[in-house]
């Protein structure tokens, strides 16, 4: 497995990152669950390359290598996923997400439309407070 990248961010927080796979790939972005983090991806980087795929794997902030950011939501943290993209060259995403990345997928799709080719969820989360009683 690759050691972690990192991206400065305007607002002086880092945010951790893995980049596998292959470069001239279809950019697929991993949203990783929770408690998980960007290392909850295949450990097979060759994976990755023999599909034909750049899999970046970000760690949300606070987690793994990734700054705290006490004011973050699904919101600025798609933001962030957009700064990534950026910083890689990368235009469009193919989000990929996991348990509590759900959020975070859909969130990078609904706010930059543009940005996003499609998005996968993988046993996404569930509203629970929308099963309170």
């Amino acid at each position: 497995m690759a050691d972690a990248r990192t991206l400065d961010l305007p607002d002086g927080r880092t945010l951790a990152f893995d980049d596998v796979g292959d470069p001239a790939g279809v950019p697929v972005l991993f949203c990783h669950g929770t408690p998980d983090s960007r290392r909850a991806r295949h450990p097979d980087d060759g994976l990755a390359t023999a599909a034909g795929v750049r899999l970046v794997a970000v760690d949300r902030p606070g987690i793994g290598g990734s700054s705290p950011d006490p004011s973050a939501t699904v919101g600025s943290i798609a933001d962030d996923a957009i700064a990534l993209a950026d910083h890689l060259g990368i235009d469009r995403w193919r989000p990929l997400a996991w348990s509590a990345g759900a959020p975070h997928a859909l969130a990078l799709a609904a706010r930059h439309p543009g940005r996003v080719a499609r998005a996968t969820v993988v046993a996404g989360l569930v509203p629970f407070a929308a099963y309170a009683t």
